[in-house]
């Protein structure tokens, strides 16, 4: 699906951001009543599925992008697609004749994010992806740990082996059940994400996005390293509140910026790699919020302030301020 090429981008996406935290609020909801009352892990997985099963079957009524239809030499398609868009909107197509696209190159070919003009921007973009994809993880996988012992530390195990004994996976991470008042916590913990879109709403078109997304990343770098504190529990949950909001304001506003650095004859492409060292990050996360964090705290609370810190870094240096920009459609 193509995005809009013109402001309503960011609008548009900020609404889809409200409805993916509604989402997270409702999952957390769904656990709490499914594992309080009937303790049954198979039954939540299945109820959470059904959502993604219901998008399935509703994809063929789904329309096609008009622009993928032009580009790849369905025209006619194209243009049932511009007036059935047209009649939905009470409203009637231009004057005029859709001009058909002369495929005078390839197309989302990687080479592009890596030209003259594109190199930098995409280089750091692939680590901003990586880097908040880290934390937004991180912090997820580390709000149990927190929630359930009030702390970030070393877990004192009384059940000591020796000789040649081996040590159970229980007794190096304790599995431990929620309780109602841990997902009373988890769940207003979720809500955090609420003040953070509410908070990026206003300022996506008011401030400049590069200096936006520098600061809000130092300023979360900041306060991850504060969850080391050995403190009252409300204070550390407090500060996990605002990490959790300014987190979700980062990524989506990563997310806006790979949309409109790139034009539109590979931003497909730069999504995807973007999305892609995402998603790598998602394979170190576990490692570092929920194994190291048990035996070395400061080292992957420190791997996660140094991540997102230099990220904000990186920010800084994006060659391009997309803010009050219109999306290009192809490169200079």
């Amino acid at each position: 699906m193509k995005s809009p090429t013109c402001k309503s981008t960011v609008h548009l996406f900020q609404k889809e951001m409200y409805f993916w935290t509604f989402g997270t609020i409702m999952a957390v909801l769904l656990s709490w009543m499914t594992m309080i009352y009937l303790n049954s892990w198979r039954l939540l997985l299945t109820i959470l599925a059904l959502p993604a099963l219901l998008v399935l079957m509703c994809l063929k009524w789904y329309p096609e992008s008009a622009r993928y239809y032009l580009v790849s030499d369905q025209y006619e398609k194209a243009v049932e697609v511009l007036q059935e868009v047209a009649k939905i909107n009470g409203t009637e197509l231009p004057t005029g004749r859709l001009v058909r696209v002369v495929a005078e190159e390839k197309r989302g070919r990687l080479k592009k994010l890596l030209s003259k003009e594109y190199w930098m921007a995409t280089l750091l973009l692939w680590y901003l992806g990586w880097a908040t994809y880290l934390v937004v993880y991180g912090a997820s996988f580390i709000t149990p740990i927190i929630i359930q012992a009030g702390f970030l530390g070393r877990v004192e195990n009384n059940n000591q082996t020796s000789g040649n004994e081996t040590e159970s996976a229980s007794d190096v991470v304790p599995c431990v059940e929620f309780t109602q008042e841990n997902f009373i916590d988890l769940l207003w913990m979720s809500c955090a994400e609420l003040p953070g879109l509410l908070i990026f709403t206003f300022i996506a078109e008011k401030w400049s996005r590069k200096m936006t997304l520098s600061i809000s990343c130092i300023i979360n770098g900041i306060l991850l390293l504060l969850l080391l504190l050995r403190t009252y529990k409300s204070v550390i949950l407090i500060i996990l509140f605002a990490i959790r909001g300014f987190m979700v304001a980062i990524s989506r506003l990563v997310f806006i910026i790979s949309l409109e650095i790139y034009p539109t004859t590979f931003r497909s492409v730069g999504l995807a790699y973007h999305l892609l060292f995402g998603e790598l990050a998602g394979f170190v996360a576990p490692y570092v919020a929920q194994v190291l964090v048990y035996d070395q705290p400061e080292a992957a609370i420190g791997v996660l302030s140094g991540s997102i810190i230099l990220a904000g870094i990186a920010a800084a240096f994006l060659p391009f301020e997309t803010k009050g920009v219109y999306m290009k459609e192809v490169a200079k």
